[in-house]
């Protein structure tokens, strides 16, 4: 490894370390928020959907600040200075769009009034059409925004979604097996969903990490 590699994965190791530390910090207040009753109520499923959530959150506020602040913001996200995220501006902006919204919409699930959950904090009918609203949102977007992209964040994107698939389709088709040959993993639904949010991010950072550009 050259002095140089070394210096580029140390810039990395900070961001990350920083990150690691503003979402222990929003996950602890929305932990605090949420309260222990809530929590046990939920189970474990949409508490790992609410994380999942969580995530998704916390990577659009990370970016809206670094584009409200470009010059802290890049110290803090994987940019080479402030005035590439200047110019990156657009593109990221759409980014914070997505994962927001996504973000937000996996959170009103995973606290969803439901059978079996009448603890939650919104109606069912509420998350259900924020998530249809979502995916048609989504649909109408993709195809407004066809044209923003160049072929490197395009092939990223594909990359990225071939990746979230395999990891989903390996995971999923263990778990449902050993769900009904009786080995006590159960699946239900709202796994499911965290499952495939879960990949598809994970995807997104194996796209990225295999073209080198996890560090800059």
């Amino acid at each position: 490894m050259t002095q140089d590699d070394a210096q580029k994965w140390k810039k990395t190791a900070v961001k990350l370390i920083a990150g690691a530390i503003v979402g222990g910090g929003v996950s602890a207040a929305a932990l605090g928020i949420a309260g222990t009753s809530l929590l046990d109520a939920m189970g474990p499923s949409r508490v790992a959907l609410a994380a999942v959530g969580l995530v998704y959150a916390m990577m659009a506020m990370l970016v809206g600040f670094g584009l409200a602040m470009p010059r802290a913001g890049a110290q803090l996200l994987n940019v080479g200075d402030a005035d590439e995220l200047r110019e990156e501006r657009a593109g990221m902006m759409t980014s914070v769009i997505t994962t927001g919204t996504m973000g937000l919409v996996l959170l009103l699930l995973a606290v969803a009034r439901a059978p079996g959950f009448e603890a939650g904090l919104v109606s069912a009918h509420a998350a259900m059409t924020a998530l249809v609203v979502a995916v048609a949102g989504g649909i109408v977007a993709s195809w407004a925004w066809r044209n923003r992209y160049d072929e490197l964040n395009r092939q990223l994107g594909l990359e990225g979604c071939f990746w979230a698939f395999c990891l989903s389709w390996v995971l999923l088709s263990l778990w449902a097996a050993a769900d009904f040959l009786g080995f006590g993993l159960a699946l239900t639904a709202i796994d499911v969903v965290t499952t495939l949010s879960a990949m598809m991010l994970l995807g997104s950072f194996i796209a990225i990490g295999r073209r080198g550009m996890m560090s800059r």
